[in-house]
């Protein structure tokens, strides 16, 4: 806990003298390195020679990038609103990240959409300040404002010229203050008739509504992640006004979000005036899951045939995983990279490049704050038979569980793993950036490093840590196999 004047410095990382470069920062310094050793590599890899200078490259090279941490304070206001400071003063703008415990997760029973259509509410305009202001702010002073709702939360982004930081301050804490009215009659009509239009698109568009149809088999009636963020279309029609200003007074309060503010602002004036633009707001109600589950258990095997109006045939396997900050979890997310993070990738290697009847795969850990799926999803030509292509995916996995794989597949991994991890914090603004990530990671463990040392795991994952890993969750026994395939052509899926 903090006082509202009293800050906590980021922690020191272990290199010395990390200081920010330009607008990228020091995360561009880090990745071009990174993307140096990665080269190096993958050149000596084609010629089957590594020298002993080449190998020290790329051992040392994303240890050091490991390293890197943003440097930020946090402090606490009385009513519960959690900020992170993150200054970069070789940028000339300010970026402010609010996020709230507000995702479709939090959508009552029955009203799925709920959240989202709160999350876009946000953007229409204030009390203080209406649209037709925030229109002017983007078009006359460059000024960008974002919404965006996943399960687990809502967030805005804003950027604003780094003279307009108090401006910036005032617009957040009066849609935070006043946030149950943003949801007027006229904004829910609108938004209600875009998401009946998008429902109607994905009901046209082939497989897009695929992913809501693989949530309905994963989870059981009731659970927080069965629908999408954007709900069901039959729910729709129960929703009213009513239904959002509720959500928003209930969710949208100091004690249920976290803000980050980053970029170019003098470090003496911002605790006064944060404390000047949401002291005021009342605390609300802290909105946490009473507990995060550590258990596994598995899934067993369920599988269902899509037809559609498609001209390829698609596989996805999805594995019932962890919880984001799970043990397990950066194993995981280490075991997807090694295999399909680059055309070294064992995968890649093994089943994509070695058949010319498939045409990509994509392999991820996807965690939640209660949940997590391991994916594996391979899309082939039309007359390549499925069951054949799954047989294939499995043995490979098993040969995973069972053998491992070697440590320069490993070091592949981390490599990209790096750059895929560095290269969005060359930017500090907006999703994506160093500051959404603080942000995200106070409000998921009140701890704004908690992604980076959520990274730094991953990095740190072995050779032993992965084959327990696939052996452990990439089984038969915990799967849902999910064939796609052209109207009338079932007997190119996974048999039964």
């Amino acid at each position: 806990m903090f006082s509202a004047a009293l800050f906590s410095a980021g922690r020191t990382p272990s290199t010395p003298n990390l200081h920010f470069l330009g607008q990228s920062g020091n995360a561009g310094v880090l990745t071009a390195l990174l993307r140096i050793s990665a080269w190096r590599y993958f050149a000596c890899m084609k010629k089957r020679i590594i020298s002993a200078l080449a190998l020290t490259v790329i051992l040392c090279m994303p240890l050091a990038g490991q390293d890197y941490l943003p440097q930020f304070e946090t402090m606490a206001l009385p009513n519960g609103l959690a900020v992170t400071l993150h200054r970069d003063s070789t940028v000339s703008f300010v970026s402010l990240n609010m996020s709230y415990r507000a995702g479709s997760s939090r959508d009552p029973e029955g009203k799925t959409g709920v959240a989202n259509i709160a999350g876009e509410s946000l953007l229409t305009g204030t009390k203080l300040f209406p649209r037709e202001e925030l229109i002017r702010l983007r078009t006359e002073e460059d000024v960008s404002i974002r919404a965006q709702t996943t399960v687990d939360w809502c967030s805005i982004a804003s950027v604003f010229p780094a003279n307009q930081l108090e401006l910036a301050l005032m617009i957040e804490a009066d849609r935070l203050k006043h946030a149950e009215n943003t949801a007027t009659v006229e904004v829910f009509d609108a938004i209600v008739a875009v998401l009946k239009r998008e429902h109607d698109r994905r009901a046209r568009k082939p497989l897009a509504s695929l992913r809501q149809q693989i949530y309905d088999e994963l989870y059981s009636e009731g659970h927080p992640y069965r629908h999408s963020t954007i709900g069901y279309a039959a729910d729709l029609e129960k929703l009213s006004v009513k239904d959002v200003r509720t959500f928003l007074k209930r969710y949208m309060s100091p004690s249920n979000a976290c803000l980050t503010i980053s970029g170019n602002f003098d470090p003496e004036r911002i605790t006064a005036l944060v404390q000047g633009a949401f002291s005021d707001i009342p605390a609300g109600v802290v909105s946490r899951w009473k507990t995060l589950p550590d258990e596994f258990s598995p899934y067993g095997q369920a599988a269902f045939i899509r037809e559609d109006r498609i001209e390829y045939n698609q596989l996805h396997l999805i594995f019932p995983s962890v919880r984001l900050g799970h043990t397990d979890d950066a194993a995981l997310k280490a075991l997807a990279a090694v295999l399909n993070a680059s055309q070294y990738a064992i995968l890649r290697q093994r089943i994509v490049d070695a058949n010319p009847l498939v045409v990509n795969a994509e392999v991820y850990q996807s965690a939640q704050e209660i949940g997590g799926n391991f994916w594996i999803s391979v899309t082939v030509k039309p007359e390549m038979k499925l069951q054949v292509l799954y047989d294939q995916v499995m043995r490979l996995l098993t040969s995973l569980a069972e053998e491992g794989v070697t440590e320069e597949e490993v070091l592949v991994a981390r490599n990209h793993s790096a750059l895929d991890f560095y290269t969005p914090l060359e930017a500090v603004y907006s999703f994506g950036g160093r500051g959404d990530l603080l942000n995200l990671g106070m409000l998921y463990a009140d701890d704004p490093l908690f992604h980076f040392d959520l990274f730094h795991l991953q990095q740190g994952a072995t050779s032993a840590s992965l084959r327990r890993a696939a052996a452990r969750y990439l089984t038969a026994k915990n799967q849902l196999v999910v064939s796609c395939v052209p109207m009338g052509k079932t007997e190119y899926a996974v048999s039964p």
